[in-house]
């Protein structure tokens, strides 16, 4: 029988949060993360911030976060990278991921986002509806285990068609500008 978390807190990631949460994010993955193809994915690009959340418990304490990313698929498709999701060695499985995932995902379709991507492991992440049928006709710009590339449709129907090599966002022209300068 799983564990209750209690009362919890779901909050927006605030700037204070950064620290715990790299912190959180290295015990759970190591430091070999940042050599996964998510982690290029993600370099030199800010995540959604209004779709970055952390958890409290009830001490006030940051025990979970979820982040997500802006890609986009074939250069045409809008998509949503959601990871990492960490939570505190000793909290996992009490239902801090479970209350993020739904809130991020809720989040995300309220925002008008409508088709997620992931990798990450099909036996937590198929009971929010991610499928591995859904990202068959995607591709990552570097190795992944095949069964651990996920897809989900925030709205039905989001992924007929949807095809190719899954990319940073395009930045918006200042942005490139400055980056040159």
């Amino acid at each position: 029988m799983q564990k209750s978390p209690g009362l919890l807190r779901l909050l927006k990631e605030r700037p204070r949060d950064g620290a715990a949460i790299e912190e959180m994010t290295a015990a759970a993955f190591g430091p070999d993360r940042f050599q996964k193809t998510v982690y290029r994915l993600r370099e030199d690009v800010p995540p959604i911030g209004d779709l970055c959340f952390v958890c409290l418990d009830q001490k006030d304490r940051l025990v979970a976060s979820i982040r997500n990313w802006p890609v986009l698929i074939n250069e045409k498709w809008p998509a949503v990278m959601l990871g990492p999701l960490a939570i505190s060695p000793e909290l996992r499985g009490m239902g801090y991921g479970k209350a993020l995932m739904w809130h991020s995902m809720a989040q995300s379709r309220l925002q008008g986002h409508s088709r997620v991507v992931l990798v990450g492991d099909p036996e937590y992440y198929n009971q929010f509806g991610f499928r591995r049928e859904l990202a068959l006709l995607l591709q990552l710009p570097g190795w992944v285990e095949d069964r651990r590339f996920l897809a989900l449709e925030l709205v039905a129907g989001s992924m007929i068609g949807v095809h190719g090599m899954i990319g940073k966002p395009l930045l918006p022209k200042k942005s490139r500008r400055r980056k040159k300068g």
